[in-house]
């Protein structure tokens, strides 16, 4: 499909080209032809020459000026003026149009069957066939029109959609790109497992939300855990050892660099100063030469007292010259800079005894917690202790159960039995204190008899109904 041309655009709204040669369905006839374009008339035009024309090849020829009619060329029978094309020399041949539109004609759109006359085409067909080639306006893929608006809402890479979220417009090929700065995409909070949370509400949620992971506080000394934020107290009640060894660990660190620091920045500070001490002797003996005094000059040399053991207090008379302020104002930076060093280290020394302290505090809490702890376990061991108890208890009631559940299938066993059992022979019923009961009957009052053996039969016939009006209600 995208290999194919577009379609002409329809001619109802002004003059166009003329119509293709395809859309005839008989044979072609010269006649019928545009002497400009070579395609069949649409609404044609007579010059004086005798030639025809497009009503729109017509106009765009002589809108530059009288042209020579290239038919009349062709055919070697140019004559002025009569063969000179201008405004005014043609006038519209109905004749012909009628002609041309009486002409059988079929879509040149691949796969459309509609067949029709060209004044038909023209009216009904030209620029409204579903099967007509069109370029998409977005990425000019050409598509027949009843594919084209499918094509826009589903498949085009250009096409604009609006998200379902924030309802911002944006292209498809960027969707990935937008899902990731939309502010109202949906999250997923990683701890409560919350959907549909907005990106813009999601830092919030975070905060808030108790079961989100986060780092141990004590990540800064080495402790790698994450956990969850409501049972963050928990976790630091059950390391709280760890925790100590680590920040122990991480504070002897810290003291040991400050005391491998402190004596190498004194020593190099000192030994800066004893260089400097050098240096000015060697530059005053120097000067003393290039002076011309050089007999006072050394003695002045010799006078200074020889280079001290590094200590911070040194200082020099200052030489009359520029070299001895420039080297008097060198000696006084380090020296600014040294004070600078013994500074840094009574701070690095004042932040360990800081955490000297925090330490202290934190062994008391550790202890706090290891009576907290070995009274849990006391609990504890309380508790195995009465869990135990009950389920021996359990156990004695099972038993007890085993031994019920046996007796009613014994019982059980029984009926089935006695329901199954029949006797041939004839029924006796000893009647106990027969005397008595006779003397009842006679005096009218009625005696109470009763067998055990009628007893279970009235049971057995009772489970018989039952059994009945079950399988009665299943049929049923």
């Amino acid at each position: 499909m995208a290999a194919q041309e577009p379609s002409p655009p329809s001619s109802l709204e002004g003059n166009k080209p003329g119509f293709p040669k395809k859309i005839l369905a008989n044979k072609l006839e010269d006649k019928h032809l545009c002497n400009i374009c070579l395609k069949i008339l649409r609404r044609p035009f007579q010059a004086q020459c005798g030639h025809r024309f497009c009503s729109y090849c017509f106009n765009k020829a002589v809108s530059s000026g009288p042209q020579k009619c290239s038919a009349c060329i062709k055919e070697d029978i140019f004559e002025e003026p009569t063969s000179i094309l201008k405004q005014g020399c043609a006038f519209p041949d109905n004749a012909a149009k009628r002609e041309v539109e009486a002409l059988e004609a079929v879509c040149i759109n691949e796969e459309c069957s509609w067949t029709g006359t060209i004044k038909e085409y023209e009216a009904n067909h030209e620029g409204k066939c579903d099967f007509r080639i069109l370029p998409c306006p977005s990425c000019k893929e050409l598509l027949r029109a009843n594919e084209l608006e499918r094509h826009n809402e589903r498949e085009c890479p250009e096409r604009t959609l609006n998200c379902k979220y924030c309802k911002e417009p944006f292209h498809f090929k960027n969707i990935k790109a937008h899902d990731e700065i939309c502010p109202k995409y949906p999250m997923i909070c990683e701890g409560c497992a919350k959907k549909k949370i907005p990106r813009e509400k999601y830092v919030d949620h975070i905060k808030l939300c108790t079961k989100f992971r986060t780092p141990c506080r004590f990540h800064v000394v080495g402790c790698d855990m994450t956990v969850e934020k409501e049972k963050i107290h928990d976790h630091e009640q059950a390391c709280s050892y760890k925790h100590l060894n680590l920040l122990l660990h991480f504070i002897m660190g810290i003291k040991v660099n400050l005391e491998s620091l402190q004596p190498q920045s004194l020593e190099l500070a000192s030994h800066k100063v004893h260089e400097l001490h050098q240096s000015l002797r060697e530059l005053e003996q120097k000067m003393g030469q290039l002076s011309g005094a050089g007999a006072p000059v050394q003695g002045a040399c010799a006078l200074l007292p020889p280079p001290p053991a590094p200590t911070l207090g040194t200082s020099f008379t200052p030489l009359p010259t520029a070299v001895g302020a420039a080297l008097e104002l060198q000696l006084h930076s380090e020296k600014t800079k040294v004070a600078e060093l013994s500074r840094r280290c009574q701070e690095l020394e004042l932040k360990v005894s800081t955490f000297e302290n925090i330490v202290c505090v934190l062994n008391r809490e550790m202890e706090r917690s290891a009576t907290t702890m070995e009274a849990y376990n006391r609990q504890h061991r309380l508790d195995q202790d009465k869990i135990e108890i009950l389920n021996n208890k359990v156990r004695q009631l099972e038993r007890t159960v085993g031994l019920r559940d046996l007796s009613i299938v014994e019982m059980e066993a029984k009926m089935r039995e006695m329901s199954a059992a029949t006797y041939d022979g004839v029924f006796v019923w000893k009647i106990s204190d027969f005397s008595k009961k006779r003397q009842d009957a006679v005096a009218g009052r009625a005696p109470a008899m009763f067998s055990y053996n009628s007893f279970y039969v009235l049971i057995f016939l009772r489970l018989m109904l039952i059994k009945a009006a079950f399988i009665c209600s299943k049929i049923q």
